[in-house]
């Protein structure tokens, strides 16, 4: 307390002085402080800065209350002139007591007469000191939270803008979506809350943002949209395709023109199988083409797969297309049309030909007499005996060549 004792020196001075100094005023370096004044107080009556600190003696000891002959009063580091420019009290090396000396608060630009230069909620020594912030910048990462409320209030990092690392800033986190910044994964769904808002655009509160059954990170590492309980709007939910081992993007998986949920849910086929029944027909051709059975490869029980059936021009739905009377296994046989019952046009059946009369069904003159098998029977003679055709007075008798014996047994070894 040094000023104080300058001060009451000066007031000794006055009393023991008071004749001599009316008498003689004298202020020899005009500092405000008379000759015997500086005489008492140590100063240099011929110099008005005894201390070279920038401030008079006289502004010293009247104004400042500060000790002329010291040029730092507070031993702050700064002059008692740099103090008074500074707006710091010249007397308190700490003016607003908040950890940091005047000097330290003039090197930093920090004000030497608030404790928190931007009112951010940390004083200016814990921003230098502990936490290694801008005490002049509230939000020092620029998330948007100031730096106070990032370490009083939520914890999180007030150098790091996103404190977990999760693509949101810290702010965002707290201000727009009300997610945790300092977990990821708010609500535990396998994706990082900032994939979910910049990415997916999925609720980072919900697990299961589409109600689903299936969680938001376990739908997008299958490939599905979070925000579509049906990603492919093919009739099967997410949940189900990922256990049936379809794609959950494409709405037909095996290709075969049958969406995914007709497989499962209305014919039973295998949706990762475009031909169920391993018919050569693919599972959509045999719906929507034909009519067939996807899960029984012979639908209409002819002995010839349902693509056998089609290759050869046969319906898979009818074991006789063409109504002839010949299954059409025995037409792929014999070479017959089966969705021609008079396949070599000679006005008989192929049936009829092969089961009664014996002719060839690919020929129309069996017996090469230049009269159609048709004819002939019509005439009454035989169509595999040369030597049997109409005339005008009849048909000649059969000589029995080839025989014309009708053939009643399917197993005839003519099959």
């Amino acid at each position: 307390m040094k000023h104080v004792g300058i001060v009451i020196a000066l007031a000794l001075a006055a009393s023991c002085l008071a004749t001599t100094a009316a008498a003689d005023p004298l202020d020899s370096d005009n500092d405000g402080l008379t000759d015997v004044e500086e005489l008492l107080l140590g100063t240099d009556p011929l110099d008005p800065d005894t201390d070279d600190d920038g401030l008079t003696d006289g502004d010293e000891v009247h104004v400042y209350q500060t000790d002329p002959t010291n040029a730092d009063t507070d031993n702050d580091g700064l002059n008692d002139a740099a103090d008074v420019a500074a707006g710091c009290s010249p007397n308190d090396p700490d003016s607003d007591n908040d950890g940091l000396t005047d000097s330290a608060e003039v090197a930093f630009g920090t004000n030497c007469n608030g404790d928190d230069s931007d009112n951010d909620g940390l004083n200016d020594f814990e921003e230098l000191v502990t936490y290694h912030t801008d005490p002049n910048d509230a939000d020092t990462d620029d998330d948007g939270l100031s730096d106070g409320a990032e370490v009083h209030t939520y914890g999180t990092d007030p150098l790091d803008a996103d404190s977990d690392n999760d693509g949101l800033s810290d702010g965002a986190e707290i201000n727009l979506h009300g997610t945790n910044p300092l977990n990821p994964d708010t609500d535990s769904d396998g994706l990082s809350d900032g994939a979910e808002v910049n990415v997916h655009g999925s609720d980072p509160l919900d697990a299961d943002t589409d109600d689903d059954t299936l969680a938001d990170g376990p739908d997008v590492a299958a490939g599905c949209s979070p925000l579509s309980g049906d990603t492919d709007t093919d009739g099967l939910v997410d949940p189900d395709e990922v256990t049936e081992g379809t794609l959950c993007s494409v709405a037909d998986t095996d290709n075969d023109e049958l969406l995914d949920g007709e497989e499962v849910h209305t014919y039973a086929t295998d949706p990762l199988n475009a031909d169920s029944d391993g018919d050569a027909l693919s599972d959509g051709q045999e719906v929507h083409a034909y009519g067939s059975n996807p899960l029984n490869p012979d639908s209409d029980g002819d002995g010839l797969s349902d693509g056998a059936d089609v290759a050869a021009g046969c319906s898979p739905t009818s074991s006789d297309t063409d109504l002839d009377g010949l299954y059409d296994n025995q037409e792929l046989t014999l070479g017959t049309d089966c969705a021609d019952a008079d396949t070599d046009g000679d006005g008989l059946d192929d049936s009829a030909e092969v089961l009664q009369y014996r002719s060839d069904p690919l020929d129309a003159d069996t017996d090469g007499d230049l009269f159609g098998d048709g004819t002939e029977v019509e005439a009454g003679s035989s169509p595999t005996d040369p030597l049997s055709f109409p005339t005008p007075l009849g048909p000649t008798p059969s000589t029995g060549i080839l025989g014309s014996n009708p053939v009643t047994d399917p197993l005839d070894p003519l099959f």
